[in-house]
């Protein structure tokens, strides 16, 4: 069941990150502004609530868009919304939060939300529990694209503690690293069809217990250097053989 708390104090854990639910009828119907033209940034974090994937999702408002604005932004299945508001750029404590509502849109739930100051909407929710298997610990997050949006840009923050990492999509280029050593990882943008899932699967844990992000896969190391005795002993015995019959 999808969850959206009250405006209250911001989480704790969004400062390390640098309302009651209710449903209006005149809500659903009310003019919203479209996304879009503008990217859509989805941020995912094992781990940022022990036992959970947190997850923060931040729209921009388009430039010609008059203010205030009503706006929709995807909303996973089963998320529990802890904060949601406008972006001002600068403390934290100093976002205007925002009653939110959740509808549904043509292509699945949404959260609805009036920005009055700025261009850039955020809500921050708790997401899908973790597993751990063999000393690495998995997040499975499945988003699915219930609003158009323009290009959405999927992250992942993996904690210091994580020296293995397994992502899938593959990131590209390299992670953005903070001062406590927490890294940031980008995944290609995708463009999503209304009513698309799109799944993010993150993994990390203890060196050696898994795939370095990039990396090769420790049965693949093993297979190849397999192959690699292997060719050396058919050159072994060809050099052999071509010496007996000198």
């Amino acid at each position: 069941m999808t969850m959206v708390t009250s405006p209250g104090p911001r989480a704790a854990w969004v400062l390390a990150l640098a309302g009651f639910l209710f449903l209006s009828p005149l809500a659903a119907y009310a003019q919203t502004t479209s996304l879009a033209d503008t990217p859509l940034e989805v941020q995912v974090w094992p781990g940022g609530e022990v036992g959970y994937t947190l997850f923060v999702v931040t729209g921009h408002i388009p430039e010609d868009a008059p203010l205030p604005a009503t706006v929709r932004l995807p909303l996973p299945a089963n998320a529990e919304v802890i904060w949601s508001g406008e972006i001002l750029g600068g403390p934290l404590s100093e976002d205007p939060e925002r009653e939110v509502t959740v509808v549904d849109a043509s292509g699945g739930p949404a959260l609805e939300m009036t920005a009055e100051a700025t261009r850039t909407v955020q809500y921050e929710a708790i997401g899908p529990p973790l597993s751990v298997v063999d000393g690495m610990t998995t997040s499975v997050f499945i988003w699915t694209q219930s609003v158009p949006t323009g290009d959405v840009v999927f992250s992942v923050r993996i904690p210091a503690s994580g020296e293995t990492v397994e992502i899938d999509p593959m990131p590209v280029g390299s992670p953005r690293v903070n001062e406590a050593g927490e890294r940031l990882y980008t995944l290609r943008p995708v463009v999503l069809p209304e009513g698309q899932s799109f799944t993010v699967t993150a993994a990390f844990g203890p060196r050696g217990a898994g795939t370095p992000a990039g990396g090769v896969p420790p049965v693949l190391v093993v297979l190849l250097g397999l192959l690699a005795v292997a060719v050396a002993a058919l050159l072994v015995a060809l050099a052999r053989s071509r010496r007996s019959t000198t």
